[in-house]
This record gives C-alpha cells, sequence and structure tokens, in this order.
C-alpha cells in the first residue's frame, strides 16, 4: 500500500522524539515515515554523523525491517553482534557507536506506516521505563495519523458531495461527516490537525444567530441522528449536560423541538 506522506506530518513524529531525548534523556532518537520506497530515516535527533539519513528500511532487514514484518517493538542488547537480525545498515548504526537498539512500528489500521528508534552507546541498555515510553509515543503517532487520515477522507467525502449535488443519502453522510470532525477537533492532541478542522468547521459569518462551540456538537450529533444519551457518550458529558446544551440551543435559534432546531441551524448556515 503506497501512503502518501503529508507535509506536516514529520512533525508529529519529531514531537515525540523531542519528548524522549526531553523525558527520557534517550542518547539517540531516529526514524521516518513510509514512502513508496520503504522508510526513509528522515529525523534524527542525538546522532554524531550524518550517515543515518541514507538509510531506507525495508521489510526484513535489519532490526526495523524484522519489526515491520512482527508489527511488534523490539530490541537487540548489542547490535553488532546480534544474530537475531540482518546487518544492512550496520555500517550507518555503528558508526554511530550504538550498542542497544530499540525500535517500535507506527501502525494505523494495520499498516506499518513509520519506524521509530531509540538507541544508546556504551552498552548501557534503556531502563523499561524508556523502552515503554517509546511504545507511548509511537502509539501517539499511529493515533494522530489515523486522525489525520480520518479527517482528509471526511474532507474529501464534503467536497464531492456538495460538487455532486447531494442525494439523500449522500446529505445525511456529509452530516455524519459534520459531526464527526466536530469531535475529532476536540480529541486530536495536535495543534495543526486542530486548527485545521477549525477552519473548516466555521459557522457562517453572515448568520446573526451563533452558537458556542458545545452547543453547535450537540447540534451536529442531534442532525446526524443521535439520541441524547449517544450524544452524552461520544461527547463525554453527562446527559443533562446535553440537555441544558440543546435547550439554549433551540433557545437561540427560536425553535419548540430538537426537529425545528435543526431546520433553523440549517437555515441559519450553521450546519450542513
Amino acid at each position: 500500500m503506497t501512503v502518501d506522506v503529508r507535509a506536516d506530518d514529520l512533525e508529529v513524529l519529531r514531537a515525540s522524539a523531542a519528548r524522549l531525548r526531553r523525558d527520557w534523556d534517550v542518547p539517540l532518537v531516529f526514524g521516518g515515515l513510509r514512502d513508496e520506497h520503504g522508510v526513509p530515516v528522515t529525523l534524527t535527533l542525538g546522532e554524531v554523523t550524518t550517515d543515518l539519513a541514507t538509510i531506507t528500511i525495508r521489510p526484513s532487514l535489519g532490526l526495523g525491517g524484522k519489526t515491520w514484518l512482527s508489527r511488534r517493538p523490539a530490541y537487540v542488547r548489542d547490535y553488532g553482534s546480534s544474530l537475531d537480525i540482518t546487518h544492512e545498515y550496520d555500517r550507518q548504526i555503528l558508526g554511530e557507536r550504538v550498542t542497544f537498539l530499540a525500535v517500535v512500528p507506527i501502525v494505523v489500521r494495520d499498516d506499518v506506516r513509520g519506524l521509530l528508534y531509540a538507541g544508546t552507546r556504551g552498552g548501557e541498555p534503556l531502563s523499561e521505563a524508556a523502552l515503554e515510553a517509546l511504545v507511548a509515543e509511537a502509539r501517539k503517532v499511529s493515533g494522530e495519523l489515523e486522525i489525520r487520515d480520518e479527517v482528509d477522507r471526511r474532507v474529501r467525502l464534503a467536497q464531492s458531495v456538495a460538487a455532486a449535488g447531494p442525494s439523500t443519502v449522500e446529505r445525511q453522510l456529509l452530516r455524519d461527516a459534520f459531526a464527526e470532525m466536530r469531535i475529532i477537533a476536540r480529541e486530536t492532541a495536535d495543534p495543526r490537525t486542530r486548527e485545521r478542522l477549525e477552519a473548516l468547521l466555521v459557522q457562517d459569518a453572515r448568520s446573526e444567530i451563533t452558537l458556542t462551540a458545545r452547543q453547535l456538537d450537540v447540534m451536529a450529533l442531534v442532525a446526524a441522528g443521535c439520541r441524547n444519551a449517544e450524544i452524552a457518550e461520544r461527547l463525554g458529558l453527562g446527559i443533562e449536560t446535553v440537555k441544558s446544551y440543546l435547550r439554549s440551543a433551540m433557545a437561540r435559534l427560536g425553535a419548540r423541538s430538537r426537529h425545528e432546531a435543526v431546520a433553523a441551524a440549517r437555515r441559519h448556515g450553521l450546519l450542513p
């Protein structure tokens, strides 16, 4: 599967690598995101040479290639003498005087999208806590890439529906996508993803009526056909809080029912 790497995806990986260096004092962190050739090493922190950037990892080759196939974290205590891996990248890795090396695959929907490595020099292994942090950071990158994939999918859906003139089914898909994107905007930890979503979801400036962010979250899910209990679960709110937001939104919209509120919100350009 060929995956397009978005321009700022590497920044998500870089942030995780920086936290490993800062919080766990990991001597060497490197990695990359998959392209059509493999996983090129495009990120290095703590390196002493420039040779790591010449590596492109492929399935089954080296420690990273082994992890690519297994989709599980792995490490070797003495990289140079390990018999458990192939040694295509020895010149670059041993040039960094690496002894202990660990790697975690970045997996999205069972597809390997990148690799994140951590290494030490001088024979000292990474602590268990640092290894757990490496796994956690790789999972953060996986989660953020999955969110971005979903945002892209829903944006494409919205654009295709808008361009073609929506049928009844497509219009409902668009409403579902709008509601989901509002939830994703609140859940993502990446500010760039949040800013992109907020720009897409901005209310119509021409409308004389505005709703708060939470009121609009609730109304978007009402428009998608969700009942109060489901809205509460999806937004992480109490059901009485959901009812309160719904009542206040209805008041602003001059509506006496959920159906009237949704219709009014659409007339004012607040919902698709």
